[in-house]
């Protein structure tokens, strides 16, 4: 039931996508749900064709996956930095990334879950996330950095990635009954990181009326200036 729950609740992005879509012309939300796409086709696969692919098959999908996954998200981050620094570590990183994808494709053998680069993605992408937020900090586009569509679409590859951490790096080195009982954690994280990414699909456009502004908990009353 929870596997049906997150694989269904890629559905919800990409509704709210096409239903405010002139809100998600920009800031590069086009790449998030392209990755939205993606997931959900890829779940929705394994779980039509599951007594039909063979762990070989298995691996190669989920390392393609793997690898569109970081595309996606560190193109959107990519496209939001404002420091070349940033911008630089960025790419850099992914090179190396890509590099060590290819020889882990070719020179792993007998698993059916890239483990390993699953898991240097995930710290990779947590890194940049905490550069992001760093970099908003630093240079606020406004009062309340929530308001904006991206800090909900950054939030929700942290609380993401952050969570299925560890499950990613023993992956390989745990039985599949183990799988069965530990899988769930991903599922739960999965669903909330579709419930924040419609969430920021929802949101207005910068520039524009906002759900959090800076009068979204009142003005204190006159009273509280005067000594």
């Amino acid at each position: 039931m929870l596997r049906l729950l997150s694989i269904y609740s890629g559905i919800l992005p990409i509704f709210f996508f096409f239903l405010y879509l002139n809100r998600n012309k920009k800031e590069g939300l086009w790449v998030i749900f392209l990755y939205v796409m993606v997931s959900f086709l890829t779940d929705f696969s394994f779980e039509i064709f599951k007594f039909k692919i063979n762990p070989e098959l298995s691996f190669i999908i989920f390392s393609l996956f793997t690898v569109l996954e970081y595309t996606f998200f560190t193109t959107f981050i990519y496209l939001n930095f404002k420091k070349q620094l940033f911008r630089n570590i960025l790419v850099y990183s992914s090179i190396l990334f890509y590099t060590f994808c290819i020889l882990s494709f070719y020179y792993t053998d007998g698993y059916t879950f890239d483990s390993l680069p699953a898991s240097i993605e995930s710290i990779l992408v947590i890194v940049f996330c905490i550069l992001f937020f760093f970099e908003q900090i630093n240079t606020p586009e406004t009062s309340f950095i929530y308001s904006t569509k991206k800090f909900w679409i950054v939030t929700a590859f942290l609380i993401y990635l952050s969570g299925t951490l560890f499950l990613f790096v023993y992956a390989s080195n745990i039985t599949e009954n183990e799988q069965n009982l530990y899988w769930p954690i991903n599922y739960v994280f999965n669903i909330l990181k579709n419930i924040i990414i419609t969430l920021a699909f929802l949101l207005p456009t910068s520039g524009s009326q906002n759900f959090f502004n800076d009068d979204f908990f009142g003005k204190p009353p006159v009273s509280h200036y005067k000594s």
